[in-house]
């Protein structure tokens, strides 16, 4: 995923990004994808914001390609100490694809650690996916995920992660581990 991030006036911020994702061990393209979402700081430790994406994913026909879209809302709030920041964030997330609909709530728990005098901000966060008013009733999946954030500089952020996805409804999609690198320029 690569992204840029700037505020728009002092509390309106927007986040804009391409993703690229793979599977077969990075042998064939899962998904491509655009997202942009704006964010609202109410507090310095709560905030809300809504989001759209543009999602397209191959089909077994070489030029052919499912469309989907999707939008969320989110509100994340977060406490500090000493070097430490928790926080949690539900977010409402529906995705529409060719006549069918997915409704789902994702919340994620956060602890992140600030290493003294240094670029590293490691992360553990847990997020499951719980499926509402769709034919699909209960928990689509959890998500375990430790990495870190890099600090490059005050325009340049890397991420690193590993992820861990429990999926509850093996029909849609398998267990799988993810190895993500997330960059932002951010003005």
């Amino acid at each position: 995923k690569a992204g840029i991030k700037f505020n728009i006036i002092e509390k309106l911020s927007n986040t804009s990004e391409l993703e690229l994702r793979t599977k077969d061990n990075s042998s064939n393209v899962d998904v491509f994808r655009f997202n942009t979402s704006f964010g609202y700081k109410f507090h310095k430790n709560f905030n809300m914001a809504a989001g759209y994406a543009l999602i397209f994913k191959p089909t077994s026909e070489p030029t052919s390609l499912i469309t989907s879209h999707r939008y969320w809302v989110d509100a994340s709030g977060n406490i500090s100490h000493a070097n430490f920041t928790f926080s949690i964030r539900e977010r409402f997330q529906q995705t529409f694809a060719i006549n069918e609909s997915v409704i789902l709530l994702r919340s994620e728990i956060k602890a992140q650690y600030a290493i003294p005098n240094s670029i590293f901000k490691p992360y553990i966060s847990c997020e499951p996916h719980l499926f509402l008013f769709n034919q699909l009733k209960g928990l689509k999946e959890v998500r375990y995920e430790a990495g870190t954030t890099v600090a490059i500089n005050k325009h340049n952020d890397l991420q690193m992660y590993g992820r861990y996805a429990r999926n509850y409804n093996q029909i849609l999609t398998p267990n799988h581990w993810v190895l993500g690198l997330n960059y932002y320029y951010k003005f």
